[in-house]
């Protein structure tokens, strides 16, 4: 389906903050994005099924009882892969934080939340601040078999196809083009995350193992990813049909 320009530059707030909204609101609309309210978790499953939003901020310092299983609810859709989903938090809040990231979140921020770091997050999944081409990157010839789709962030392996998260995208995409090396995270942050994002060597651990998840369906790459210890991780499938 081809979604218009509306739709892929809005920018869905759920929150009972007014004082949060309404600056945010005012930001977004003069960098070209979107703002709707959303009011309930019921609103933004309501805005994901009628049209395809870029992202969805939560507020979970007000939101918090509802927030991780709304965010497992629009993983788990194929289509909905596709929107970015930022956390705000207070500090202080790890086991939610973890629950968030495990849930599928793609980032989370702190209170006060910094509009540029908002705005630079939002820019990476619209397009406006990442060096993108619009066509397709085949795997290197070792992996014949898995062809990704640079523009719609999807990856192709045996007549099968599947939508990533922006951040799994990215990570995968790395590895891919570091094939056999050692990838620390640090190194794995700087290529997937934006460059004001606060992301912790745990939060990698976390998005690393929900693409370990999803390989895991193809026979090849069940154990593709491997950790090195206390260094990173190596991208090296196994079997896999030569070009």
């Amino acid at each position: 389906m081809k979604l218009d320009v509306a739709a892929c530059n809005e920018v869905i707030i759920w929150t009972s903050d007014a004082e949060l909204f309404l600056p945010f609101s005012y930001i977004l609309k003069t960098e070209g994005f979107i703002p709707s309210l959303a009011c309930s978790a019921n609103d933004v499953l309501a805005f994901c099924t009628k049209r395809s939003p870029c992202a969805i901020l939560f507020d979970c310092t007000h939101e918090t009882q509802d927030a991780v299983s709304i965010c497992g609810e629009i993983r788990r859709s194929t289509h909905d892969n596709e929107v970015r989903l930022i956390a705000l938090l207070r500090s202080g809040a790890q086991l939610l934080h973890l629950a968030l990231l495990q849930a599928g979140v793609d980032d989370c921020m702190f209170r006060p939340l910094s509009p540029e770091k908002l705005l630079t997050s939002l820019r990476q999944v619209a397009g406006q601040s990442m060096e993108m081409a619009n066509s397709k990157m085949v795997a290197p010839p070792a992996f014949a078999d898995l062809e990704v789709d640079v523009d719609s962030r999807r990856i192709y392996c045996n007549g099968r196809d599947l939508v990533l998260p922006p951040i799994e995208f990215n990570i995968l995409r790395h590895l891919m083009k570091r094939e056999g090396q050692l990838c620390s995270r640090s190194e794995l942050i700087a290529s997937a995350w934006p460059a004001s994002a606060e992301v912790t060597p745990r939060t990698v651990d976390v998005h690393i193992g929900r693409l370990r998840k999803t390989l895991g369906e193809w026979p090849g790459y069940d154990a593709a990813i491997r950790t090195v210890h206390a260094a990173g991780y190596v991208f090296k499938p196994r079997g896999l049909r030569k070009a």
